[in-house]
């Protein structure tokens, strides 16, 4: 083997040990390949292995990841709560990772004879059954309707096709760039209008990617000292008011766009030009004898090790829990110029009592009505379960991925749907319910409530799981 294969295997090796896959080398391979191709999306392991349709009757695809607004989309019932406009954004990724030492012509051939058969929308269920495995009919129906529904609405649609192999590097011949350019112009006579995209990942680049790593440690710069003040030993606070251009600079991540893992624990999305949203555009475009945060509510922040050198305060674990609408309207619509001396209302909580966060999240965002689903994390049996879990060496993901950024192994973390799916399907014997609504079991009340009996004993919840 080459160098860049040899590292390679030893990313991978560790890989595999650290998060405890009891899987074949292929099978690894792949889902470490979806993990780096992937890695800026923020998708959770559970995410990926979900996306895998691979084995007979696969027609060369993988793995088949859908997403809307950068969210995951697996189910029917998933697309059905989606409320599809003209600004939404959705993105198939279709995936080849095949662990060998060269990029063949075959994959692409498959690729070309499949993708005009999935994706015929006059195709049934029964049709596409008869030639391809259940897995991916399946996620191509939900991908089907994901891009049905982007289309009529006026939205855009990304499809990207990445091919994996466990090569030195990139070498193909001109056969194979023909053939990926045939590819490329069936998918553009397909999908009308879509954004098409077709990479390929040897040692060499999934290498690259692996190095690149999230920098967790941020730091804000206040425009006078920050306010320092504590509460007993439950924690630090510190309240001060940030230069726009300076909070827009600590909001940008890679090639100026803005970084989205900051607002993880955020229950909302940016909502576009609504109103709110328009009138805060008008503030910071609009320069009056009136300071920004005089007319602004402010940011939220929970952090850990805190590091205050002069007005700079350096920060673990950001999270923005409040102000998310505020921090995307400041990065849209601010040029970023140090000069401009307005500023926003910074305040930094430090504390590491969970059940101290999940209330600080749920308090500065109860100004406007909240879906009781994105607030189940709260919910005391939830807590429970994640100390039972933890102390069994498990854990349980009551907030996406918070386990994941602790690098901790992710054959061992399981999600609160994943919980409910496995207690649906083996101790209520409903298997088809669990597959079809597995929302529903979450966001129902009377089907919540059902599966999360804190009565249960809950070494069955880590059992299902």
């Amino acid at each position: 083997m080459s160098n860049n294969t040899i590292i390679l295997k030893g990313c991978i090796d560790n890989f595999k040990g650290a998060n405890g896959l009891a899987k074949s080398d292929s099978e690894v391979f792949e889902l470490f390949a979806l993990g780096q191709t992937t890695k800026d999306l923020d998708l959770t392991f559970e995410d990926l292995e979900a996306s895998i349709v691979d084995g007979g009757n696969d027609g060369g695809i993988d793995s088949l990841i859908i997403l809307v607004d950068e969210e995951s989309v697996t189910s029917d019932e998933d697309v059905e709560e989606i409320s599809f406009t003209s600004k939404t954004s959705a993105t198939i990724i279709i995936s080849q990772c095949k662990k060998e030492a060269s990029f063949k012509e075959g994959a692409i051939d498959k690729l070309i004879t499949t993708l005009p058969e999935l994706f015929d929308l006059e195709k049934s269920e029964d049709a596409l059954l008869q030639r391809f495995n259940p897995d991916l009919v399946s996620l191509g129906l939900v991908a089907r309707s994901v891009w049905k529904n982007t289309m009529i609405a006026g939205g855009k649609l990304k499809v990207l096709i990445n091919y994996c192999a466990f090569a030195e590097r990139i070498e193909i011949s001109g056969s194979f760039d023909a053939k990926v350019n045939q590819l490329c112009e069936l998918c553009g006579k397909q999908f009308v209008g879509a954004d098409i995209n077709y990479s390929n990942y040897s040692a060499e680049e999934l290498l690259r990617l692996f190095q690149v790593q999230k920098n967790q440690r941020l730091s804000v710069k206040f425009k006078d000292n920050p306010l320092s003040t504590s509460y007993g030993e439950n924690g630090i606070g510190y309240v001060g008011t940030v230069k726009l251009g300076d909070y827009r600079a600590f909001l940008s991540g890679d090639e100026d766009s803005i970084r989205d893992d900051l607002f993880e624990s955020n229950i909302r999305h940016f909502q576009g030009l609504v109103d709110v949203n328009k009138k805060i555009k008008q503030t910071i475009e609009n320069v009056t004898s009136e300071d920004f945060w005089w007319l602004n509510n402010g940011i939220t922040i929970i952090a850990a090790n805190p590091s205050l050198v002069g007005t700079t305060l350096s920060l673990d674990d950001v999270q923005i829990v409040n102000g998310l609408q505020t921090s995307y309207s400041i990065f849209n619509n601010h040029p970023g110029d140090r000069d401009d001396a307005r500023s926003v209302l910074v305040k930094v909580i430090i504390t590491e009592d969970k059940a101290a966060i999940d209330h600080i999240i749920a308090s500065t965002n109860s100004q406007n009505a909240v879906s009781p689903v994105l607030l189940r994390a709260t919910d005391e049996v939830q807590r429970r379960l994640e100390l039972f879990f933890l102390n069994a060496g498990y854990f349980y993901d009551r907030r996406k991925n918070y386990y994941k950024n602790q690098n901790k192994p992710v054959a061992r973390i399981f999600s609160i749907q994943t919980a409910a799916q496995g207690i649906e399907s083996i101790l209520f014997y409903s298997p088809h319910a669990a597959r079809s609504k597995p929302t529903t079991l979450v966001k129902d009340d009377t089907a919540y409530t059902r599966i999360f009996d804190g009565g249960k004993e809950f070494q069955a919840y880590l059992n299902a799981a």
